[in-house]
């Protein structure tokens, strides 16, 4: 069903923007591929959810249930669009399976790396610019496999590419989408009015950080195909105006009600008001991990920070409608 998504009377309290958009229905049933791909620091894998004509045969992995067919033959027909995806700081693609599988269903082919060093099962890369230098150059890498693999470049349209990122993803997101990231601005903030900020800076600092762990601004690996820009709470302060000059492609921002997580001020609003044009904005209820897929019920007690949300959220719709929104936005800007 055709969803039209138009928050009028939050919009006369607030300024931000909304989506109002035809949402087209689902054309297929979503299958699902694991890639290896090689990288300075060790090959990592890659997850696929693409179009597929058959029955969709659902499978566990672990606690999760994936909705989408092992292994399956990629639709025919047509050239789809890409869509990289790239998970938050100690995720993994599992976190956003439902919106990969949705997004499926809708035509497009969205490609999600396990960010190794920064994802769940993983050691964690030390230092932190490790991290930081690694993402943006997994994703990109990611999306050189699958242009060039025999299986999926002849259905593939790799001039329509769009990048979806989830908080530290948003940063990743960012950076492939051209954006320069200085260090000396999350340092100025992490020992300034974000020293609170627990989801950008860590626990409270008594200090800033030795200026001799502050590099240059480094060039990270861009993606010129890129043509549009889903953010969800992104980890952001790395950025400002004139670091955000070049991403000039339509955007899509996700914030939710409650900041206490990850500071708006910082993150989300700042970069808002950064961006060379003002991109559309939706505020959604809950909190920072609200954007994460509804967990399996095996997760709720294990994961409770991640996977349960204040009294009055539903997640469950929540994930509905922001799969809408950004099945629409994108058929909109790809």
């Amino acid at each position: 069903m055709i969803r039209i998504f138009c928050l009028i009377s939050f919009l006369m309290l607030t300024p931000e923007l909304a989506l109002c958009k035809d949402v087209p229905p689902s054309s297929y049933t979503a299958g699902i591929s694991r890639m290896s791909v090689a990288d300075e620091d060790g090959a990592f894998d890659t997850m696929i959810w693409y179009p597929t004509a058959g029955p969709e045969t659902p499978w566990s992995a672990g606690p999760f249930t994936l909705a989408a067919t092992r292994d399956a033959d990629i639709a025919s027909g047509q050239r789809f669009p890409i869509v990289l995806l790239s998970h938050g700081s100690g995720g993994s693609p599992m976190g956003h399976r439902e919106l990969s599988a949705s997004l499926a269903r809708r035509g497009f082919v969205v490609v999600s790396p396990v960010h190794v060093g920064d994802a769940s099962g993983h050691p964690r890369f030390k230092p932190q610019l490790k991290i930081l230098k690694a993402r943006p150059r997994q994703a990109a890498a990611a999306l050189n496999a699958i242009l060039t693999d025999r299986r999926f470049a002849v259905h593939l349209d790799g001039d329509r590419v769009a990048v979806i990122g989830y908080s530290a993803g948003g940063y990743t997101a960012l950076a492939i989408s051209g954006a320069r990231p200085d260090l000396q601005l999350a340092s100025t903030y992490c020992s300034g009015d974000g020293r609170e900020d627990v989801g950008a800076c860590g626990p409270v600092r008594s200090g800033p950080p030795p200026a001799t762990t502050l590099p240059d601004i480094w060039p990270p690996p861009t993606v010129p195909q890129i043509k549009a820009l889903v953010l969800m709470d992104p980890l952001s302060m790395l950025f400002d105006r004139s670091g955000l000059a070049s991403v000039t492609m339509p955007a899509l921002l996700f914030r939710p009600r409650n900041d206490a997580y990850l500071r708006a001020t910082g993150n989300a609003l700042g970069l808002a008001r950064n961006f060379p044009s003002v991109p559309e904005q939706i505020v959604v209820p809950g909190s920072h991990f609200v954007f994460i897929d509804p967990c399996p019920a095996e997760l709720m007690q294990e994961a409770a920070a991640v996977c349960r949300d204040e009294d009055g959220v539903d997640r469950v719709k929540i994930h509905r409608d922001i799969e809408s929104d950004i099945a629409a936005f994108l058929h909109q800007n790809l």
